[in-house]
């Protein structure tokens, strides 16, 4: 049985695997797609404080060697000035998401951390130890958390609501 299994190796999914792999914890990657290109185009950028962290992990410099530093950050319409954060970047990075999941699917490999490419997720049970995550053509993966991070692809129907090991949340009941 796994730590977690994360469902999704887009950026949250790698970049939680990779802080995860960090603390000691084993995570196993499940993405549906049979390798990290992505079709069209998605996020182009990143701002000042994903940089800080990125920066804390000691990885930043990946990033700003392949990306265009620009000054400013729209609102709506409105071009905000960023030269005066209090920040080591007082900029956002102009970088597509294809590079920036290819930058951290690098780092997460070289920490270690499995990715299985190809696995479709069709569905989620729980009890009171940890969760099947039933993959289609292949019998299930267990883990002691799941974490769904495939973001618009994420098949809600899948996952449902599963509390592991707690109370879990429910979007039903916010005060929990």
């Amino acid at each position: 049985m796994h730590d977690v299994v994360i469902v999704g190796s887009g950026p949250t999914g790698l970049m939680l695997a990779g802080e995860l792999r960090l603390a000691g914890v084993d995570a196993l990657v499940l993405e549906r797609r049979p390798s990290q290109e992505l079709a069209g185009s998605r996020g182009g950028g990143i701002h000042s404080r994903t940089i800080e962290l990125l920066d804390q992990r000691g990885i930043a410099g990946r990033f700003l060697a392949e990306g265009k530093t620009l000054q400013t950050a729209a609102f709506g319409s409105t071009q905000l000035d960023l030269t005066g954060l209090p920040t080591r970047h007082p900029y956002t990075l102009a970088l597509f998401q294809n590079h920036i999941e290819r930058l951290l699917l690098e780092w997460v490999e070289e920490l270690g951390v499995q990715i299985r490419r190809g696995m479709e997720v069709t569905g989620v049970s729980a009890d009171d130890v940890g969760a099947d995550v039933e993959l289609a053509g292949e019998g299930p993966v267990r883990g002691r958390y799941v974490v769904g991070t495939d973001g618009g692809a994420q098949r809600g129907a899948a996952f449902g609501r599963h509390p592991v090991g707690g109370s879990g949340c429910d979007p039903e009941q916010p005060d929990r």
